[in-house]
């Protein structure tokens, strides 16, 4: 990598290189491109001056890791701080290496992330339906509360309190736009407002003693969501 400063020349005399010292230009605290980068980069700019200042071409002409060590802090801090510093124009990558390690880092930041997306994402629990876990998901979703699984415990926790299964539990979440539940929530009486005349479908006892009634059975493969919708619907 061969990093120059820009301008360096206009600025730095020497008759012979590493000096015990450099000019630092006083107008550089009203440089709005300046004062506008990171701290991490406004505080790396002048040590990297340092730096080139050892060189007889003015030039930093090394690794990231040699500059890492030289200035005791990591390769990724090192090639974060520089990004805004080369992008500003403060400093001029002449072999374009530089450019392609800032690509890689962050191509392997990008890598990370949708790792840490898939990881995040969780699978509908056995016995409930992908489709009611992922409108239970969008619930949570829209509420900025994403499910975790301290969360889950307690909605299985709950449900089996109320006894009745995860998948009713959702369902119930799902039609009331609720991101938890409770098993007390649905031990009192449901109110017409939230779904007259259907105080039955409160529990899958419930649900099936209806179906019964009405004659509707379970089909091979149907999950109790589907029975639910088929049940209140009224379709056999």
């Amino acid at each position: 990598m061969k990093l120059t400063p820009k301008n360096w020349v206009n600025f730095q005399h020497y008759k012979h290189r590493s000096p015990p010292w450099i000019k630092l230009h006083r107008n550089l605290l009203d440089d709005m491109h300046y004062q506008r980068l990171p701290v991490a980069s406004k505080a790396l700019a002048p040590m990297l001056w340092l730096l080139a200042s050892e060189s007889q071409t003015g030039s930093i002409d090394t690794s990231t890791e040699e500059i890492a060590f030289r200035l005791r802090m990591t390769e990724k801090d090192v090639l974060t701080a520089i990004k805004p510093l080369l992008d500003m124009g403060f400093f001029i990558d002449d072999d374009n290496v530089l450019a392609e390690c800032l690509q890689d880092a962050t191509s392997e930041t990008e890598k990370r992330r949708e790792e840490t997306k898939k990881e995040t994402e969780t699978e509908a629990p056995e016995g409930v339906d992908v489709s009611l876990w992922n409108d239970y998901l969008k619930v949570r979703k829209a509420a900025k509360k994403p499910l975790t699984d301290t969360a889950l415990k307690g909605l299985i926790r709950e449900a089996e309190k109320a006894k009745i299964t995860l998948s009713d539990a959702l369902q119930t979440c799902c039609e009331r736009s609720w991101v938890g539940f409770k098993a007390e929530w649905i031990e009192k009486p449901i109110t017409t407002q939230d779904r007259p005349n259907q105080k039955w479908d409160a529990t899958l006892a419930g649900i099936m003693a209806k179906g019964k009634e009405l004659g509707i059975e379970a089909r091979p493969g149907e999950t109790e969501g589907q029975y639910r919708e088929r049940v209140r619907s009224g379709r056999a």
